[in-house]
């Protein structure tokens, strides 16, 4: 997605820059080439160091900068295959802290939305929201029939304020490459992940079509529940749904509700989620589940939402079993096969590490362990070791961390590992079913043939290529290539010398000869300044093309010229 940059973002760039420099980033920001995009480069001359871990400074920027900062350290918290483990720690406790925008603006909005009088949509409508966040908040309402239901509200101007401060984001990220270790990403790339999923919170639609699609996944599961939504009246920025009474999850003692048979329904949730639907809610905090006097659980917020293919449920399935039964080689070899790496990984190291993870968390009960950081090790060490997993599989470990938290508040006795044990059993049981194994290797079996059945035609066409000297073999060869470089560079070297050195020797003989000449003013005698002249010029000129090839060139064509270009009116990049 090509940003758009406007001149005005200047004066928010400097804000987001100062605010990074009061809490200590100065030193980051210096390597930056501010001074090349006019007024910034007076933000590099402040500093300020404080003696507070990086992690939770880093928080009180988010805080400071408004919702699409927050919004980006929520996103961050969410993927431990990003940051380590104390920044993902930090950023977890980053709330919504907006106050509300006026009833008037909310009446505006819905009417702009549905093109017609509040009136003839609700039947009451409440000007006072019931919540509110950064980027909506929620209103009562009965519909023209009397039931209840909950309108969410896109807050005004919340959408360009948020392109704005991404657009800003994205040329910050790029001036921070090459700044950074972040391991196996970029800050170009994190930017870029959470441009894609900023961009489907601001539509209510996908979040409607999300809501619609997880009741349907959940879907028979007795006392866990999703609000209905009303699709006739829900727009990009207006989304009505059913009104969900009951108390927030973190609150379960004021209500009747029996805490075990919640956390009961939670894993089982989770379990139908995660290894059922393969569609899970990547947002599960205490905020977004609500409880009642019978212990119903409904889950709220769909904007975050988590997607696993079949093949993913398969890897999934493999280490929440290997997990639950202590097999660490089988957890390393399946993280193995899940991720891609750019080198060797050592097997044996990685599945010792494991061995030592399982270990530690052997035996003990909910009080005494941390059971959802398993999930989150076993990302952060297939980081270490240099395996890149999908980003979905990060999620999903932030959100079992999450739920771990819930558990750990509600029961504190509560042992995880027997609660998730009878459905590791169902899953070993289920993968071991003779149908399901019947219809594996026949799946297998087809996909051979038709490995086999293009395999002739694959051997014919190399031999024909092997036959008309077609055939050509790459390789990946980085000592032989820099060896080139520097042989290439060696050579022009030698080549612009020899030249230097010839117009030099030319130019020291016909001053010679003008001063055996006498040194007159003839036509003989200009003619020989002339040539003097031109030989001292035809050197200059092979030295500074020398400087140029060896020194300038390759700087000059790294540089991303538009990144600066695009503050200009009329020079930026268009977002279709």
């Amino acid at each position: 997605m090509e940003p758009t940059y406007r001149l005005e973002d200047l004066a928010r760039a400097r804000e987001i820059l100062g605010v990074a420099v009061r809490n200590g980033f100065g030193q980051v920001l210096s390597g930056l080439s501010l001074s090349r995009i006019p007024g910034l480069g007076a933000i590099q001359a402040m500093a300020n160091v404080e003696q507070v871990p990086a992690a939770r400074r880093l928080r009180k920027v988010m805080e400071e900068l408004g919702p699409t900062f927050v919004k980006l350290g929520q996103m961050l918290s969410t993927r431990p295959d990003l940051l380590p483990r104390d920044f993902v720690d930090e950023l977890a406790t980053l709330q919504d802290g907006v106050p509300p925008f006026p009833g008037e603006e909310a009446r505006r909005v819905v009417e702009e939305a549905f093109e017609r009088p509040l009136e003839e949509i609700f039947q009451d409508f409440s000007p006072e929201p019931v919540a509110s966040a950064s980027i909506a908040q929620v209103h009562s309402a009965r519909m023209r029939d009397g039931s209840r239901v909950a309108v969410k509200i896109m807050r005004p101007g919340i959408e360009e304020t948020l392109r704005s401060d991404i657009n800003i984001l994205y040329t910050l990220a790029q001036l921070l490459e090459g700044q950074l270790d972040l391991g196996l990403t970029t800050p170009s790339g994190i930017v870029e992940a959470f441009d894609r999923a900023i961009s489907q919170e601001v539509d209510f639609r996908i979040e409607a079509t999300h809501a619609q699609e997880f009741a349907a996944a959940l879907r028979g599961i007795e006392g866990v529940a999703v609000p209905r939504v009303f699709r006739q009246f829900t727009t990009r920025r207006v989304m009505t749904m059913e009104w969900v009474a009951g108390t927030k999850l973190s609150q379960l003692d004021r209500t009747t509700a029996d805490a075990n048979k919640v956390m009961e329904r939670l894993v089982e949730a989770s379990y139908q989620q995660i290894f059922v639907a393969g569609f899970f809610h990547a947002d599960p905090h205490p905020g977004n589940l609500i409880v009642d006097d019978d212990s119903t659980l409904t889950f709220l917020d769909f904007g975050l939402m988590g997607r696993i293919t079949p093949e993913m449920r398969d890897t999934l399935e493999s280490i929440f079993v290997a997990v639950i039964f202590r097999d660490a080689d089988a957890a390393a070899r399946t993280l193995y096969r899940a991720g891609t790496s750019d080198g060797r990984v050592d097997l044996r190291v990685l599945s010792g590490e494991v061995e030592v993870l399982l270990q530690r968390y052997a035996g003990t009960t909910m009080q005494d362990q941390d059971t959802g950081q398993i999930a989150l090790e076993l990302v952060d060490l297939a980081r270490r070791h240099g395996l890149r997993l999908p980003q979905e599989y990060a999620v999903l470990a932030r959100t079992e961390v999450a739920l771990d938290g819930i558990a750990r508040q509600l029961v504190p006795d509560w042992d995880m590992m027997e609660a998730v044990r009878p459905y590791a059993m169902r899953l070993a049981a289920e993968r071991l079913d003779p149908e399901k194994v019947g219809s594996d290797l026949l799946r297998s079996a087809m996909g051979s043939a038709s490995v086999l059945k293009g395999l002739p035609a694959q051997l014919d066409q190399l031999l024909l290529d092997l036959e008309r000297g077609n055939f050509q073999l790459t390789a990946d060869t980085p000592a032989v290539d820099r060896l080139t470089e520097t042989i290439d560079k060696l050579g022009r070297s030698l080549v612009f010398g020899l030249g230097v050195s010839a117009f030099l020797v030319s130019s020291s003989i016909l001053v010679a000869v003008l001063m055996i000449e006498g040194g007159g003013y003839g036509f003989f005698d200009l003619a020989v300044a002339a040539a003097i002249f031109g030989s001292l010029l035809a050197a200059a000129s092979l030295v500074t093309g020398l400087l140029w090839n060896l020194f300038v060139r390759g700087r000059l064509g790294g540089i991303r010229w538009r990144r600066f270009l695009g503050f200009l009116p009329g020079f930026g990049r268009k977002k279709e």
